[in-house]
């Protein structure tokens, strides 16, 4: 019995240490980000494009929105076509070797490197299909990186649909509703959160995705706009801004902060860091209360 409670408390003390470097090692990075951060720091380079400031770099306005719009596009684009592939995996398809090979295949998709799905999205999206998505564009890099995220918001669906409990179902038909009025009413609302869930999640992994984006989305000192201008190039002789338009994206900032170290001062590009960083952990934080909701729902 001595041991036992000395075996037990040697593993305790290894992932007590273990938990605490990790810690250790987050807050030291995290500080270090917002240490160099600071002189940069300021409403000013916040809300201001690098358009409109002097040489290069001064400002993050510009890559702040086209990250959003980047994140939002992208998940909009592969939420419905995940939703509905876990839905047709788990409801309708029988188990046979058609669900475990499309399966495997999502799961060698989740394991892709995103530069491989960059170099996929740049010769077949900014290059072969120019005409529709403006080359390298928002319309690019939101496909690019709805590839990418599609796996994501899949499996947490599926995982949403199977923690449904059985017995709600079983009701529903015992009571004369069809499949599809179960899976509607019954269904989805339930796994409705989990669902949700995923797709935070895959909101904070386009946001943080940098290969994906430098060969899809490419970069712009401006900022998007709404408007559409006539361009025989392009399908329909029209050019539709900001969807087959350059755009500007955070982690892209922060590589030319890095890249050109004689033109930006190294201090903003430790702020896009940080800014990024704030992001990610928001939409994290919205994840984890989602998820404390429907435990206790």
């Amino acid at each position: 019995m001595k041991k036992r409670r000395i075996t037990e408390l040697l593993f305790k003390t290894i992932a007590y240490a273990a938990g605490a470097t990790t810690v250790l090692v987050l807050i030291g990075i995290l500080g270090k980000i917002t240490l160099e951060a600071i002189p940069s720091l300021s409403w000013y380079f916040l809300l201001t494009p690098e358009s409109q400031t002097t040489g290069f770099g001064g400002g993050i306005a510009n890559a702040v929105v086209g990250t959003v719009l980047l994140s939002v596009f992208s998940t909009l684009l592969a939420a419905p076509i995940a939703v509905g592939t876990a839905i047709y995996l788990k409801k309708y398809a029988k188990d046979g070797y058609f669900v475990k090979g499309f399966g495997f295949i999502i799961d060698v998709l989740s394991g892709t490197p995103s530069i491989v799905v960059g170099i996929f999205g740049l010769l077949i999206l900014v290059y072969h299909m120019r005409f529709i998505t403006g080359g390298f564009s928002l319309l690019s890099g939101s496909i690019a990186l709805a590839i990418l995220i599609l796996p994501v918001i899949e499996r947490a669906a599926e995982k949403a649909l199977e923690g449904v409990p059985f017995e709600l179902e079983e009701a529903s038909y015992a009571l004369g509703a069809k499949k599809w009025d179960t899976l509607r009413l019954i269904t989805l609302p339930y796994a409705l959160t989990g669902i949700i869930t995923g797709i935070v999640l895959s909101i904070g992994r386009a946001a943080e995705e940098s290969a994906v984006v430098i060969l899809t989305a490419g970069y712009t000192q401006f900022l998007p706009e709404l408007k559409v201008l006539p361009n025989e190039s392009f399908l329909y002789g029209v050019k539709i801004y900001p969807f087959q338009d350059l755009v500007a994206a955070l982690p892209i900032t922060v590589y030319h902060a890095f890249l050109f170290p004689a033109l930006v001062p190294p201090s903003e590009g430790f702020a896009a860091a940080f800014v990024l960083i704030v992001i990610v952990m928001l939409i994290n934080a919205t994840t984890r209360l989602l998820t404390w909701k429907r435990r206790i729902g």
